[in-house]
């Protein structure tokens, strides 16, 4: 049998997913997957693209553009587009395969079980970082914190760079990602539902206070340095 994959109907009834990828011997083939696949990573690679092209993360070329080296500038920033590209790619390989190993570890679970299980999540985290897009572009001015977290209400009382980065990295989506993970894993998982839970939210955590740690680095100027 042919398994016809629907991105919504798995996501709001998980357990027709997680039956077919337990039960191989029944079903030959998942048809669907591979578009929405495809579909979830140019996603991000375009959305990642538009935010460097509309000029997020580019305020350190803004001194080659006003001090009239425009040659240098525009080398600049095709380096700047080209490494954002690169950060797309890497943010969705990141979570489609070291997560789902980081959750193959603690869970024992088939690591190609979880792979599926985080394209809902790359797509969660896509889909929030779009809608802080448009209110950038709306407002006409983009910010270090996204609404969707408690960051930006938080500032207003502390002003510890690395904490401000760790809890904007706490948001909706990283609800919806526990969420999601629970919900298909817990079909799969036979142990204490309370155990797992507890394993996705201390790798939400971790991942947390990593990106956090890259966030009050340079990284930006790193890659770029070479073109001013």
């Amino acid at each position: 049998m042919v398994f016809q994959f629907k991105f919504w109907h798995s996501l709001l009834n998980p357990s027709s997913l997680t039956y077919a990828l337990e039960h191989k011997d029944e079903y030959e083939k998942i048809r669907g997957y591979r578009r929405s696949f495809w579909l979830v990573f140019f996603s991000a690679l375009l959305l990642f693209a538009l935010r460097n092209i509309w000029g997020m993360n580019t305020s350190a070329l803004t001194t080659l553009f006003a001090t009239g080296l425009d040659d240098r500038y525009i080398f600049a920033r095709y380096i700047s587009l080209g490494s954002s590209v690169l950060w797309a790619i890497g943010f969705f390989l990141f979570h489609y395969f070291a997560v789902a190993y980081f959750l193959h570890l603690l869970t024992e679970l088939p690591f190609k079980w979880i792979r599926k299980v985080q394209l809902y999540v790359i797509s969660f985290i896509v889909v929030e970082k779009a809608l802080t897009f448009i209110a950038f572009i709306i407002v006409g001015y983009a910010t270090p914190y996204t609404f969707f977290s408690l960051a930006p209400t938080l500032f207003q009382f502390v002003q510890h760079d690395y904490l401000l980065y760790f809890v904007n990295q706490l948001t909706v989506a990283t609800v919806a990602t526990i969420w999601v993970q629970y919900r298909f894993l817990s079909q799969w998982d036979e142990g204490n539902r309370k155990v797992l839970m507890a394993k996705i939210i201390v790798i939400q955590i971790i991942l947390a206070l990593i990106v956090a740690a890259i966030s009050i680095l340079p990284v930006f100027n790193w890659l770029t340095r070479g073109a001013n």
